[in-house]
């Protein structure tokens, strides 16, 4: 393999295949050892261990829960957050990619934090120089970060807290939690999702589970505001799940769902829903539009139009106007590269006071065009949900953007 030199000519390029065994041994050695350490103590912890990677200044910053900011942990050399829009560390959160920064005392190298496809936030570190043996072992080292954050912050509130930029209600308390990660990227599909306002949510939900040679996805909308909307989304995600672990195909996964809400209300409160199944060998799209939003379809770098089907009673109120029946399961097929983007109404319907809706149409033209840009599904729906949001102000309903790009 050969490259081009500062003078333009030739030179001989040796392969690189990561770090070193030894490398790998420190790696290991430093997730071994944090077993021992407290879990809200991880800032610390790692800023000792990273100068035998011949590393120092390590700060480890998390996004907010509106993916606007990230925000340094305790023991990080630095402590102020910074915008995601205008940072460097932004820019590695954004991309996905290792960032370099020259300072006075060397390099310094931003690198994103990721649990599977999830990114949780980024992590900087300064060296003297600079080399592909330092990038990748700063790589290894924020994918140990990635694991301590998810294994050892389910033991304590402190990063959870953290990221909070407001007091959460109750609601959305309780729908953060329902959550599954946020992005996931498995090779031949990816999928992203957001619901905003983060702090005050509660009716909007997603889900989604990859097993096999099928994506198994959902959005949901649950009737009206606050907890218990909150705990009426609660019930039909569980159903959901449920059905879904338990094998049954969409038509029986809605027929429980419709029971277990109208068990709770007697037909008094309703659930919108898509329900989608996707093969991911040949794009086969199998899905039921539960009285919701229909999907859009963006095929080439532009919004080709919704995807039709015949809407189902809401969940909950099919048992008394429909037998428990479905009116149609609708089959598509996806191309690699078509986006498939889901939403509740309250993308396109909710506005300032006295001011126009966000709109399908200011929608259409802003999907085709980070399309167009080249943004991944996470990064597509980050903006996207900023943009409605900073459009509408103040929401007046949930908004939930869920898209799944099929490779």
């Amino acid at each position: 393999m050969v490259g081009l030199g500062d003078d333009g000519t030739s030179r001989p390029v040796e392969p690189f295949n990561g770090p070193s065994p030894g490398a790998y041994a420190q790696v290991a050695a430093l997730l071994h050892e944090s077993r021992r350490q407290a879990p809200d103590q991880l800032g610390l912890f790692l800023g000792r261990r990273v100068a035998s990677f011949g590393m120092r200044d390590l700060s480890v910053y998390l996004t907010d829960f509106e993916q606007r900011r990230l925000v340094p942990i305790a023991g990080s050399a630095e402590t102020a957050s910074i915008g995601m829009d205008d940072s460097t560390g932004g820019r590695s959160f954004t991309t996905a990619t290792q960032v370099e920064e020259p300072t006075g005392g060397g390099v310094r190298l931003w690198s994103v934090v990721v649990d599977g496809a999830a990114r949780l936030g980024v992590i900087s570190v300064t060296l003297s120089a600079l080399d592909d043996a330092d990038r990748a072992l700063a790589d290894s080292l924020a994918g140990v970060v990635a694991a301590l954050l998810v294994t050892r912050g389910q033991c304590t509130d402190a990063y959870t807290a953290l990221r909070r930029s407001e007091k959460f209600s109750l609601a959305a308390e309780m729908q953060w939690e329902l959550l599954p990660p946020l992005s996931l990227d498995s090779g031949r599909v990816s999928v992203a999702g957001l619901i905003q306002p983060a702090y005050e949510v509660g009716g909007d939900c997603f889900d989604y589970a990859v097993n096999g040679d099928t994506l198994d996805f959902a959005v949901f909308d649950a009737m009206g505001h606050g907890l218990g909307s909150s705990q009426l989304a609660h019930l039909a995600v569980s159903s959901y799940r449920h059905s879904r672990r338990s094998g049954l195909d969409l038509e029986a996964t809605y027929q429980a769902m419709d029971a277990a809400v109208a068990a709770r209300s007697q037909g008094e409160e309703y659930v919108t829903c898509i329900l989608g199944r996707l093969d991911l060998l040949d794009g086969h799209l199998t899905w039921i539009n539960v009285g919701h939003p229909l999907p859009l379809l963006v095929r080439g770098g532009e919004v080709v139009g919704a995807l039709s089907c015949e809407p189902t009673m809401p969940a909950g109120l099919g048992r008394g106007f429909t037998g428990n029946g479905v009116t149609e399961i609708a089959h598509d097929v996806l191309q690699p590269g078509d986006r498939l983007f889901c939403l509740t109404d309250g993308v396109v319907d909710s506005h300032r006071r006295g001011g126009a809706d966000f709109g399908e149409e200011r929608l259409v033209a802003l999907l085709s065009e980070r399309s167009r840009a080249g943004l991944d599904a996470a990064e597509t729906v980050r903006q996207l949900s900023h943009t409605v949001l900073d459009h509408h102000g103040v929401l007046s309903d949930d908004t939930t953007a869920f898209l799944v790009d099929f490779h």
